[in-house]
């Protein structure tokens, strides 16, 4: 097996020993884990390293919880204030100034442990501690296209349906204008993905003004609908054909190309 090796903190360590027998089932998670605070540099550069968007950009961060085998980080769990003007009140009916309802906004893990029950170890004793400094609940967002959210499932979040439908603006030189004017602009209007809305309750006092529903399943994940797998989209505005920037990672005026036969 190819070794595991970790360079935090200055030092290499070889944990493939300790992670083959977790994964055997030799060793329980509470055997082998341990779960403490770390600080805001040490999460995000581990969540730059091993997450699949690459940076733990979030406007309100408040709390860094860290997974660990033998001292070394292998696991990361990031929670903020909720995002949005009326996030808070919209959820909950309370203050958007509250602070003790949080937001998960990133969870990541050494790659050799994806898969493994450590996820959900990290999550639900995060969970653990997070109550101990009076959060009083913790929602979190799935990207609909991506999966549906089933580590939360598997720690008893709720869930509460799906974000409402929003689309963003693509201008034709690349800028993304989700926002403002749009009449003179060239680009295309294109649906944003919505995401999947969970809570875990801390207090149970507090109520959830959102209407709970069933789970989604595997089954359930969704396509974009952004070009109907075209990878084209039209500005009839302007008579304009554009690449998808969704599918295609940016967006190009391909008229020409249209008019004239070529393929995408």
């Amino acid at each position: 097996m190819k070794q595991t090796e970790l360079f935090l903190f200055d030092k290499e360590v070889n944990i493939d020993e300790d992670v083959a027998k977790f994964k055997n089932r030799e060793i329980k998670a509470k055997e082998i884990f341990t779960i403490k605070e770390v600080s805001k540099s040490v999460a995000n550069n581990f969540v730059a390293k091993y997450h699949y968007l690459k940076d733990a950009v979030h406007p309100f961060p408040k709390f860094w919880v860290g997974l660990f085998i033998s001292d070394e980080l292998v696991g990361v769990a990031i929670y903020g204030l909720p995002q949005g003007i009326s996030a808070v009140k919209s959820w909950f009916g309370v203050k958007n100034s509250n602070t003790d309802i949080i937001e998960l906004t990133r969870l990541c893990m050494l790659p050799v442990l994806n898969g493994s029950n450590a996820t959900s170890y990290l999550l639900g004793n995060s969970i653990k501690l997070l109550k101990n400094k009076g959060v009083r609940a913790i929602t979190s967002l799935a990207d609909s296209v991506k999966h549906v959210g089933s580590i939360y499932q598997i720690c008893n979040f709720k869930y509460y349906g799906l974000t409402n439908k929003k689309t963003d603006f693509f201008c034709a030189d690349g800028r993304l204008n989700p926002r403002g004017k749009t009449k003179d602009l060239q680009g295309a209007w294109l649906p944003r993905a919505r995401k999947h809305r969970y809570c875990y309750l801390l207090d149970k006092d507090l109520k959830v003004l959102l209407t709970e529903e069933s789970k989604p399943k595997i089954s359930d994940t969704f396509t974009t609908d952004c070009c109907d797998s075209t990878k084209i989209v039209y500005d009839k505005r302007f008579d304009n054909y554009y690449s998808c920037p969704k599918c295609m990672g940016k967006i190009k005026d391909i008229t020409e190309d249209i008019e004239y036969g070529i393929q995408m």
